[in-house]
Order: structure tokens, then C-alpha cells, then sequence
């Protein structure tokens, strides 16, 4: 069977995010150029690679113009993670990590912040820092040999 499409490296010059979609402009082997090509994504998941970043662009026969680009991604941005990991990171070092042993987030000197209902936490919390809270602090296992009325 004769496919109908062929692939070939691509890299990003720019992009531009129009009516719900990201357009990347850039080069093909051999100084092709392609302008406004979808970068195509699973649902949910969305990322803007920059200037620089490679991937594979695949196109129609007759339809240079109509390429579509996957797997994109920069050299210089890429986290190295563990066999069997998973990360979601952005080009500024931002960057959550699922691996073996847990979840990761590392903001750099950035506050995280989590908001929503109640949050439970199983097993012990260390704090390298002051608690400061708006509410009350209760005390259900009545270990407070330093607190005072």
C-alpha cells in the first residue's frame, strides 16, 4: 500500500495562537518554508514550544500547505527524567514530574498555591517555615506540649 503522506524534521521560526488554534511557522529540511501549520495535540493538553524547538511535520502529497506538525519539542527545555516518568514543563524551568517515587512540583522561588475544599494529608507534614492561618488550628490528637492559652 503507497501512503499518502510523508514526514519530515521541522523547525519552529514562530507561532501565533488564532481562533482556538496554534499556528507554528518555521522551516522543512532543505530551507523549506511553511507558514501557519496546526500543531496538532491530544485533548487537555495544550503547550506553545518556542522559537527553535524541532519536530516532524507531516505532509499531504499536492497539499504542502494543509502540513500538520507533532511532537514538538526544545533540546535546551527538555527535563531528563527516569524510565517510566512523565513530566509537564514550560521553556522557564517550571516543571511537575511523575516518577516511581511520587510527585514533584518545583516552582523555583514561585509560590504555589492550592485552592479549593478541604485537602487531606496522609502521613507526616514537615514544614521548613512559619504556618500562618486565617482559621483555627485544631489539635485532635491533643500533642501540643508548646502550645499555651
Amino acid at each position: 500500500m503507497k501512503s499518502s503522506a510523508h514526514l519530515t524534521r521541522f523547525e519552529i521560526d514562530s507561532s501565533r495562537f488564532d481562533n482556538g488554534q496554534l499556528l507554528i511557522s518555521g522551516r522543512g529540511l532543505a530551507g523549506e518554508t511553511f507558514k501557519d501549520l496546526l500543531y496538532v495535540q491530544p485533548h487537555g493538553a495544550a503547550s506553545r514550544p518556542p522559537k527553535g524547538s524541532i519536530g516532524v511535520a507531516m505532509v499531504m502529497p499536492g497539499r504542502r500547505t494543509q502540513a500538520m506538525l507533532m511532537g514538538i519539542e526544545h533540546a535546551s527545555h527538555r527535563p531528563d527524567l527516569p524510565d517510566g516518568a512523565a513530566a509537564l514543563y514550560d521553556a522557564s524551568g517550571n516543571i511537575i514530574k511523575l516518577f516511581a517515587g511520587g510527585v514533584t512540583m518545583d516552582f523555583g522561588s514561585r509560590t504555589i498555591t492550592l485552592t479549593g475544599g478541604t485537602w487531606n494529608v496522609k502521613g507526616d507534614l514537615n514544614v521548613d517555615g512559619n504556618i500562618t492561618a486565617t482559621g483555627s488550628i485544631i489539635d485532635a490528637g491533643g500533642n501540643t506540649p508548646h502550645h499555651t492559652h
